[in-house]
């Protein structure tokens, strides 16, 4: 089955796995696994934002349609040897079971963007920006950083519910924090969050973290009723 699904990722889909196009009256498009329905809503999960929970009044759809599986096909056509492909198929097979792989559902930042810095001041040019992503454990590893001495990690957060939050780190050696650009003294919070889109950069001195990549939890400070969720996505 997991060969298959590599191979051929549209011949068998899991069920309640199955992403559905929507196309709307007014021309638009949405797709989804479907959560919900009834006589008056459909609620689906979007693919294109991280899951997020949509609903789509039944009277302004006007036709749906099974989409193609959200694994591309000829993704085995890049890899190099046979070897590699075992290596994939191995990998996939234990993903989400105890040990090493297991799934980490929290509230991690795993989509990152990282540029190279000048010193202990906030970059200016979004041209140097590269996106790099956290292993499953939820670290962003060092090999995944510029070159340079001092260089910077930004990550996204959707504060649904506003309040006071706090940063889990595995290691506060050597870093700064700003939030929407404005510095943060005291990094591990608790930091107010205003409800919206909130963009953490870090400042990273790698001459004191070494061989420590950087891992950050969301976790509400104290008995505060926040609720933020790391932005994902590819």
């Amino acid at each position: 089955y997991m060969i298959e699904a590599i191979l051929e990722p549209n011949a068998s889909i899991a069920e309640h796995y199955e992403n559905m196009l929507f196309t709307m009256t007014d021309d638009t498009v949405r797709m989804g696994i479907i959560a919900f329905q009834n006589e008056q809503e459909v609620i689906i999960r979007d693919s294109a934002n991280n899951g997020e929970e949509v609903k789509l009044p039944v009277g302004r759809i006007r036709s749906k349609q099974v989409a193609p599986s959200l694994m591309p096909a000829g993704l085995a056509d890049q890899l190099k040897s046979r070897q590699e492909f075992l290596d994939l198929a191995k990998f996939l097979a234990v993903l989400g079971q105890p040990g090493a792989f297991a799934n980490d559902e929290s509230p991690v930042i795993r989509k990152w963007r990282v540029t190279a810095g000048a010193g202990e001041s906030t970059p200016v040019s979004d041209a140097s920006w590269k996106t790099a992503y956290s292993k499953v454990s939820g670290e962003l590893p060092v090999s995944e950083l510029p070159e340079g001495d001092y260089v910077y990690a930004s990550g996204g957060l959707n504060v649904q519910v506003g309040g006071e939050v706090a940063l889990q780190l595995n290691d506060a050696r050597g870093l700064k924090l700003w939030v929407d650009g404005k510095p943060v003294d005291r990094i591990t919070g608790p930091i107010e969050l205003d409800p919206g889109r909130r963009e953490l950069v870090f400042g990273i001195d790698r001459s004191q973290r070494e061989s420590t990549g950087l891992k950050v939890e969301i976790a509400p400070f104290a008995r505060s009723d926040a609720k933020v969720a790391p932005e994902g996505g590819v």
